[in-house]
């Protein structure tokens, strides 16, 4: 005798789901208060869909969570569904179904990693036009820019969600306060092990390998049915073991057996899944742009799994920072190729980092901001952990500077 299997979530699974969503937002977490928590809360009153998205594990469920209690608090009637859950049979019917069972007049719905459902976008465009606040979040920068500006248009705010700041760092960990050394120290310490929730908060970092590895399975090789899942794994590997090197087909082909149109696709999902940043070299001219590698930071350097080069480590640390404001960063090399780590052309900032700035470096460092000064009218900066030697070039450290980037963004605009 055949078993039938239902095709969709049977209604008592779907109020259990439902349920586990209410009991959650009962909780009284003491989470720690993301510098995106206030902003996201005062948007409750804003008649858009709020979408947060990120790298998988950066908090994002809990800051919606969060957002979620304030409401409540507040006297908003909310609920939160988490797509996740293994319960679900991914069928469009199982959102109709949430629609019929819930009473989502003047309600405030959270909506949790739904991509993989089918249509969902349409139905969170229903959903808007009853008058439903709606919240989601996502780990695709793909699937819910292109499905969701399809479906709603000029309806919905995106907001990035990235593991702790060194700010935030310094905030879960109650050291905000500390003096300059010791946040040098920290600092450190941050430089290896990133600012992932969870392992800061509990100190256990054994399962950052576990992350890289969810990263990989379920939201790139599953997502996007790679059949060749070797050489997905190995570029993976090789960029999470280089961190800010020139990413080319030439540069990858001693350890890669791809072509280069396939390297392309697969740096494209690995993009769209946030595990890294990447820096194209500035330049006027587009062909320019596309015929030169680009450079390939972690989103976080937790996810790394070799961690020798310092100077690489702070490098990726505030390439991150200046991400979470801008997505208009560059590398930048002059004809001579004397080169600037970070360039923001719409604050015409150049950035070079340096973990320590000594004898042996500074002249270089020099001769690179020289350089931008004169052929993009650059302002200079030097962001560095240590220093032996003064720069002629407006310097800064890298604790204040990363503690402070938003105004200085904002002073050199």
């Amino acid at each position: 005798m055949v078993s039938y299997i239902p095709l969709v979530t049977d209604i008592g699974t779907l109020k259990e789901i439902i349920n586990d969503g209410i009991w959650l937002l009962d909780q009284k977490e003491d989470l720690v208060e993301r510098d995106l928590a206030s902003p996201l809360l005062e948007r409750g009153a804003y008649e858009v869909v709020e979408v947060a998205t990120g790298v998988r594990r950066a908090g994002k469920s809990k800051l919606i969570l969060w957002v979620g209690r304030r409401l409540r608090e507040a006297g908003r009637k909310v609920f939160y569904i988490n797509f996740e859950d293994d319960r679900f049979i991914p069928d469009g019917r199982d959102l109709q179904k949430i629609s019929e069972t819930l009473d989502l007049k003047n309600s405030v719905l959270l909506i949790d990693e739904p991509q993989d459902m089918p249509r969902w976008e349409l139905w969170v465009r229903r959903m808007h036009d009853r008058g439903v606040k709606v919240y989601v979040t996502g780990s695709n920068s793909r699937l819910l820019g292109r499905e969701l500006s399809t479906a709603l248009g000029g309806r919905k705010k995106q907001h990035e969600i990235f593991p702790f700041s060194f700010r935030e760092y310094l905030r879960a960990r109650g050291r905000l306060s500390l003096p300059a050394d010791q946040k040098t120290r920290e600092l450190e310490e941050y430089m290896i092990y990133g600012g992932y929730p969870y392992p800061t908060l509990s100190g256990d970092r054994s399962i950052l390998g576990d992350y890289r590895r969810d990263i990989t399975e379920r939201d790139i090789l599953m997502r996007h049915g790679i059949r060749d899942d070797s050489s997905l794994r190995n570029l993976v590997r090789f960029l999470m073991s280089n961190p800010g090197l020139y990413v080319s087909h030439r540069t990858v082909k001693g350890f890669l057996d791809i072509s280069h149109v396939t390297l392309r696709k697969y740096l494209g999902y690995i993009m769209e899944a946030y595990a890294v940043i990447s820096l194209e070299k500035f330049s006027r001219s587009e062909k320019e742009k596309i015929r030169n590698p680009r450079k390939i930071y972690p989103v976080d350097n937790g996810l790394l799994t070799r961690k020798e080069n310092l100077g690489a480590l702070l490098e990726g640390v505030v390439v991150q920072h200046l991400r979470r404001y801008t997505d208009a960063l560059y590398y930048w090399k002059d004809e001579r190729g004397r080169e600037v780590d970070v360039y923001l052309p719409r604050n015409r900032l150049a950035v070079q980092v340096v973990y320590e700035l000594n004898g042996e470096n500074l002249k270089r460092e020099e001769r690179s901001l020289e350089s931008a000064v004169k052929e993009l009218d650059a302002s200079p900066l030097v962001v560095y952990l240590h220093a032996e030697e003064e720069s002629r070039y407006p310097m800064m450290q890298a604790t204040e500077f990363l503690e402070n980037i938003e105004t200085i963004l904002s002073t050199s605009a």
